[in-house]
């Protein structure tokens, strides 16, 4: 009982907790990152980006790994997506099934791995004869456990968010899969976040739609639209925030105000929030919004047509034929912008 005691002091230990807890948060992330790795080929995807412990990686499509620089982060991420190319002609459906049970199978796993390690720590614990390392090994367990079992709860509360009918970012879900159907903008009739009025909508799902609703209003004209679509996601745009999701919504807004509602500092201030994440992108979105930035922000228009001529040449690599068409027509955009510039228009 003595030596329980005294364990049981030493775990009390702010400190030794502190210390143990970014253990199990290293520990559980790893976990999850390498169990999500291995498991997103099978489940029809790609991996895309990687961050290890704040030093980034990213693989363009069809392109070798680059290194993307280093902001501090504590654990270990992934991204993926589909991988269209090698499989083709899948239908929506199992797309979205394949997703949910990718995520669900990540943190499932994870968990049971948490729980096995936190038996055995515990077990061993008691095994030790000195008891500062029995402290450090019971609350190396148990911190793991505890982060095992928040990683599984995230993971089922984002499954329920992302797949449910009667959520924003279901409603986003769905719209994706129309995209993914092959069904252009055009055809779509999508709400604003305020028409959908939906209960608890969380800001990552407004980032996450604003970038897809954004591009259906700018490819059906509805520019009177955008405006309150702007200043909805910028509320819960936080500052220093450079997740792949606020990468996507800094990039559509600094779109529009190089185009839709030009103001250059504006553009320039959600530009360089981005660090070097924009200009090592060379994806085909990402050089179209360069060339717009470029003309409109700097007036410098030999500048904005190499980003629409590297645009159009990594135009049939980008995405899917629906948002394709949707590039197409922004190049397009961007080169008349462009000779409107020259001919004092």
């Amino acid at each position: 009982m003595e030596y329980l005691r005294y364990v049981t002091e030493l775990i009390r230990n702010p400190i030794l907790d502190l210390v143990m807890s970014v253990v199990g948060i290293l520990f559980v992330s790893l976990v999850f990152f390498l169990i999500q790795i291995a498991f997103t080929k099978p489940f029809y995807g790609r991996v895309t980006d990687v961050d290890i412990l704040g030093f980034k990686y990213t693989r363009p499509k069809g392109g070798n790994w680059e290194y993307r620089g280093y902001r501090f982060r504590l654990g270990f991420f992934a991204n993926s997506v589909v991988d269209f190319d090698n499989h083709p002609g899948v239908e929506n459906k199992k797309l979205i099934a394949m997703e949910k049970t990718h995520m669900l199978i990540t943190g499932i796993l994870t968990a049971l791995i948490g729980i096995g390690v936190f038996a055995g720590c515990t077990a061993w614990c008691f095994r030790i004869y000195y008891r500062f390392p029995a402290a450090l090994v019971f609350l190396s367990g148990f911190w793991i456990l505890m982060y095992s079992i928040g990683r599984i709860v995230l993971v089922i509360a984002t499954v329920k968010k992302m797949y449910s009918k009667k959520s924003l970012g279901g409603y986003m879900t769905s719209a994706a899969g129309m995209l993914r159907a092959g069904i252009p903008f055009e055809k779509m009739d999508l709400k604003s976040v305020r028409e959908l009025n939906y209960p608890k909508v969380w800001d990552t799902e407004r980032k996450m739609y604003f970038p897809i609703y954004f591009s259906y209003l700018d490819a059906n004209g509805l520019y009177d639209r955008m405006p309150e679509a702007v200043a909805d996601v910028e509320a819960v745009l936080k500052p220093g925030e450079r997740s792949k999701v606020a990468i996507a919504v800094l990039m559509t807004l600094v779109y529009y105000y190089s185009y839709h509602h030009i103001e250059p500092s504006v553009a320039k201030e959600y530009y360089h929030r981005m660090g070097d994440e924009i200009e090592k992108d060379t994806d085909c979105n990402t050089m179209r919004i360069k060339g717009f930035y470029e003309l409109n922000c700097f007036g410098n228009a030999d500048k904005a047509r190499e980003c629409a001529t590297a645009a159009l040449a990594k135009l049939d690599s980008f995405s899917v034929p629906a948002e394709r068409d949707y590039e197409r027509k922004c190049i397009a955009r961007l080169n008349s912008a462009i000779s409107g510039f020259l001919s004092g228009s």
